[in-house]
């Protein structure tokens, strides 16, 4: 039988050839214990490293501000992580709405929010955590200015020994610091709402990538709905606070009014106002 010549553009199609541009897959990772956790979206998953969120070590996730979308990018993933074991909130930027979590289907019970005073506590708070073995993530907001390579070093082998899952939500110009994170994400607000984008800037087994558009509404399972009843009840609610603070307001007035007296006028004076008052409704 004659053998197939081989040729220089066979050679790339090779299967014992690795490319840049080739993703590491669940079965080509280089531990056994790195396995991953779907992030909930298909169009993420596919250009992920083992098809989703490292389930252990060190991501970055890069964002112009607060608010943008990135705790629903990440929701799907604390919905499956909070079922059996506690999710660590490190100095968020506002309180987490636990009734929104939890129609969403995160495990309330399961978070933990933790206030530090410095640097320093955060990242002593960070390590503990994720070599502590009741954490499955630890969601930190560091001080961006004192945070360095060495730091995110730390965290990263805390964050592997621990088998722990921790995310650090820096600003977008952290973009051009040195970090050990193995996944580093930078998101901006897409022209549609409830949509975001997302740059690949750095991954296992790929090159970086840009220009990801996700779909949020694909967070939870009945996110318009769920969002729609929250927003219903924080109008009520703000509503009845409003009126709480009007009826204190009227009624600290009427105590006030208890204690002031009027003096006592004379009938010349009851005279003259009745004649005011009455060349006032004429004119």
């Amino acid at each position: 039988m004659k053998r197939k010549k081989t040729t220089l553009a066979d050679i790339p199609k090779h299967p014992m050839l690795w490319r840049g541009k080739d993703l590491v897959t669940q079965a080509g990772l280089k531990h056994a214990n790195d396995t991953v956790i779907a992030s909930g979206y298909a169009e993420l998953d596919q250009h992920l490293a083992g098809g989703g969120w490292p389930q252990q070590g060190l991501v970055d996730l890069l964002l112009p501000q607060a608010g943008i979308g990135e705790l629903r990018l990440i929701l799907p993933m604390l919905q499956q992580l909070s079922e059996s074991a506690y999710i660590v909130w490190i100095n968020p930027p506002f309180i987490p709405y636990a009734t929104a979590l939890h129609a969403c289907g995160v495990n309330t019970e399961h978070i933990l929010v933790v206030r530090s005073q410095c640097h320093e506590e955060t990242l002593w708070s960070m390590e503990r955590c994720c070599l502590s073995s009741g954490c499955a993530a630890v969601l930190a907001w560091p001080q961006e200015r004192q945070l360095n390579i060495k730091e995110t070093r730390r965290v990263q082998l805390a964050a592997r020994s621990g088998r722990t899952l921790a995310i650090f939500f820096r600003p977008s110009s952290a973009v051009e610091r040195s970090s050990l994170a193995e996944l580093r994400l930078a998101l901006q607000p897409a022209k549609k709402v409830d949509q975001l984008t997302v740059d690949i800037v750095k991954r296992k087994g790929g090159w970086p990538l840009q220009g990801i558009t996700l779909s949020l509404t694909r967070a939870s399972q009945r996110p318009y709905e769920v969002m729609q009843t929250l927003h219903q009840q924080l109008a009520i609610w703000q509503k009845d606070q409003q009126q709480q603070q009007v009826r204190a307001s009227l009624t600290a007035n009427t105590q006030g009014s208890e204690d002031f007296t009027y003096p006592a006028s004379t009938p010349e004076q009851n005279a003259a106002t009745q004649e005011g008052v009455g060349q006032n409704i004429l004119h």
